[in-house]
This record gives C-alpha cells, structure tokens and sequence, in this order.
C-alpha cells in the first residue's frame, strides 16, 4: 500500500502535530484539534479499494433498508433545500439520487468508483460524472443544493472539498454534510473505554475506539478524517457558510427488531441533542447556506 506522510494539518496548516494513537496512526492538530489519519494510502490506492469488483454487494442486498435511509434523510433536506438542482458528490450507486430525482428540476453525481458508476447506471438510469468534485469544476454549472453523505472524511483535502462545494453551489444554495461521529459518540466513548480496561473489541480498534487502516477486502470503510462538531463548525465557518441545522444523520440499517432499536436510539439522541445541545449518537449533519458573504 502507497502511503504519504502529512507535514501540518490540512485544514489550518499548522505544523503543531501530536500523535494520539501511533499504533494507529492517529494524529491531531493541537491548533484547531482536527483528527486524522497521518500516514494514510495515496488517492489512487483508495480509488483502486472503492473500485473492487463486489465492493458494493452489501448496498445491493440492502436496498429495501437503505431506501428508507435515503428518504429520511430527503425528508430533512426539504425542510431546507433551495429549489432547482441537486449535486450529490460520492453518490455511490446513486439510490439518493433515485429517491429525491421526483423533488428537484435536475440531479447529477460524482462517483470516483468505476464500479459504483456502472450500477447507478445501469439500475438507475443515472447521468454520474466520473471523478472528484474537484475535476467537475472544469465545466462551467453551479447547483442549488449539494450533498455529501459520508464522503468528507473519505477525501484527502475536507478544506479543499468544501471550497470547492461553496464555488459550485448558486447565490443562497444549500450544503449538506453528514460524517460519521467517531470521537465524541456514546457508542465510541463504550468502545474506547472497553479497550482502556484491555478489552480487544472485534474489529481490533485502537485506544481511541479507531481502527488502523488497511485495503484489505474484509475492510468496509477508509475514514482518514475523524471529526468532531466543533471542528466541523470551523470548517464550515471559515468558508464563510450560514449554517442553519445542526442535528444527527439517521443512518441505521435492517429491519424488524433491530430498526426498532435502530430508531429508538436515533430519537433518543435526537432529543437528548436538543435538551442538552450534545450530540452523543454515531453521525454529525450539518446544513448550511450560502451567503453573499460566501
């Protein structure tokens, strides 16, 4: 695996690194306390993980449930959504986009997965622009909504992408970005403090509750940033976008007993975010607009 090794943090620039967890790889900026992964696989390597051949046959053997995902996830993004198009970037196989294409005038992703590229196609119909955002700035369009549903802490520059997000969205558009929670939930604070008393939690995680990478195929994810809402509000506020919610993506899978508790956790934790302004649930979503300012 091609690795790179970061020299200052990639969202302030500062050179003031601490490492958290070396077994890991896990480092944080002592400025503005962003966590991430240092070293980490090089951009093509990660393309080459998302690209396998069978990387996406869980999403097909869950369609039922993650469509129900999707729409709720829509059904927040109406309450706020700027009428007219909708980007979705690292759209996957493009269900989101299947779901919500009824609600707006046009819908296009960005998927660098020749795999995912070819099912959204083929199943959905769908126009996928092949690359990054950052490759469709070469064209000349703006939209009016952009979503990126847990795709931020897979891309290698979150400052550069959310800048890039901010150049492409339309006077008074609206950005939407989910993350996972992976400091600072409850689920991770259990995990974190199993490993503290020395017990080795199934995927083998670090002290922090947070794996060290590899590109084999028994792993699911590549996460190289790991946010926290604070840090995740700076970002957003120094790009000069008006955040307008902050609340929890409802992300939980399955069916019968275990989308009851699925379900029940969420509410929980959204109400326990709305009494005590904390968020304690696996995932961070943040809406915000775009200002004159911008």
């Amino acid at each position: 695996m091609k690795t790179e090794l970061l020299q200052k943090c990639g969202l302030c620039d500062s050179s003031q690194l601490e490492s958290l967890d070396p077994e890991c790889n896990i480092m944080r900026c002592r400025k503005c306390r962003y966590i991430f992964d240092n070293p980490r696989p090089m951009l093509e390597e990660l393309i080459g993980f998302y690209s396998r051949h069978d990387k996406y046959d869980s999403w097909l053997a869950e369609l039922d449930a993650r469509e129900r995902v999707w729409k709720q996830r829509l059904r927040i993004l109406e309450q706020y959504k700027k009428p007219g198009s909708l980007l979705d970037v690292g759209t996957g196989i493009g269900q989101f986009l299947a779901v919500a294409r009824n609600s707006f005038t046009e819908v296009l992703g960005t998927e660098v997965s020749t795999t995912a590229i070819q099912i959204a196609r083929e199943r959905y119909g769908l126009n996928v622009f092949q690359g990054s955002i950052e490759d469709l700035t070469r064209h000349s369009c703006l939209f009016d909504n952009i979503t990126l549903f847990h795709v931020l802490e897979h891309v290698p520059d979150p400052r550069a992408t959310l800048k890039t997000c901010c150049s492409l969205l339309s006077s008074n558009g609206i950005l939407v970005i989910a993350v996972p929670n992976e400091i600072s939930s409850l689920r991770v604070l259990t995990k974190r403090l199993l490993v503290k008393v020395g017990f080795r939690t199934p995927d083998a995680v670090g002290k922090l509750g947070l794996p060290r990478i590899t590109l084999d195929p028994s792993t699911p994810e590549v996460h190289l940033s790991h946010f926290t809402p604070p840090v995740l509000d700076t970002l957003f506020t120094n790009a000069r976008l008006s955040i307008e919610k902050r609340t929890l993506d409802p992300y939980r899978l399955g069916g019968g007993l275990r989308r009851i508790r699925s379900q029940s956790y969420y509410y929980l934790s959204l109400l326990f975010l709305r009494i005590f302004k904390v968020n304690l649930y696996d995932t961070i979503l943040v809406i915000a607009r775009k200002t004159a300012a911008s």
